[in-house]
């Protein structure tokens, strides 16, 4: 009996010597462990923010948005036919109705830079303008009649396959992916969401490019001042419309952040 019992009394021993030392060593590991914690929030706000920063100046005004991905999402996952058949149709005509409206500004655009031709020339002596204002304005006419080309062949397959009997499934086959997620919901294809966004995204690169050419073209007239002749006629109308399209550049991104939802924005 003797035997046994100093071993039990030493197993007992040791546990209760054990269990304070076990005790302060997780209080010595835990600061560490909150310290990276604390440090993979922090790297993931960031992460966020700029996410976010990313998404809006891709998102909406040149990229595809939510306001583009989730109509496609919600027509393709609807769960009664009638209503899946519903949306499909609510879409189909949104989309043409922006495609029209994408090409009609497109061809007032292209119109506009082909004129561009018979501007009168600011430079000294009558002086060929310099090549990247040139090539800036015939980038901004293909970018054009491009964003026309584009619209007007998604209109003419809309049509079309909206004429045949199964039209709005086929519209829905056309938007999905082939294969179905992990959830077994179907997912907008990110080939088609980015090509029903081609007329846009061609007419905004072609706004850009005329407004880069008319920065270029008011500014090439005062290269040839010196120094104590710089405020000239040709510098006044440089600065002012440098005034106004930096403040009219402003006020558009003003308005996009106004009219954009953030991702992490929920509806209360």
């Amino acid at each position: 009996m003797l035997r046994t019992s100093q071993p039990e009394s030493s197993r007992e021993s040791s546990r209760t010597m054990t269990y304070p030392d076990v005790e302060n060593a997780s209080d010595e590991r835990t600061p560490m462990l909150g310290g990276s914690a604390n440090a993979e929030d922090v790297k993931a706000t960031a992460k966020s923010k700029m996410f976010s920063f990313l998404h809006f100046f891709g998102g909406g005004i040149y990229a595809p948005d939510s306001s583009t991905y989730d109509p496609i999402n919600i027509l393709l996952n609807a769960e009664d036919a009638k209503e899946r058949d519903h949306l499909t149709e609510k879409w189909r005509d949104n989309r043409l109705n922006e495609l029209g409206f994408v090409g009609v500004v497109a061809a007032l655009l292209a119109g506009v830079l082909t004129s561009t031709g018979s501007w009168p020339d600011i430079l000294p002596n009558d002086q060929q303008s310099p090549w990247p204002i040139r090539t800036s304005w015939y980038c901004g006419i293909i970018l054009s009649l491009f964003s026309i080309l584009t619209a007007a062949d998604q209109s003419v397959r809309l049509y079309r396959i909206s004429s045949h009997r199964d039209g709005l499934k086929k519209i829905r086959e056309l938007l999905a992916k082939s294969n179905l997620s992990k959830s077994g919901r179907r997912r907008p294809s990110t080939a088609q969401v980015y090509t029903w966004q081609m007329p846009v995204m061609f007419l905004t690169a072609a706004t850009v490019a005329m407004i880069v050419g008319m920065f270029l073209h008011v500014w090439s007239a005062t290269r040839h001042l010196e120094h104590e002749q710089w405020w000239s006629d040709d510098s006044k109308v440089a600065t002012t419309f440098t005034v106004v399209a930096v403040f009219s550049i402003f006020t558009f991104f003003a308005g996009q952040v106004t009219l954009y939802t953030f991702p992490n924005d929920t509806e209360q």
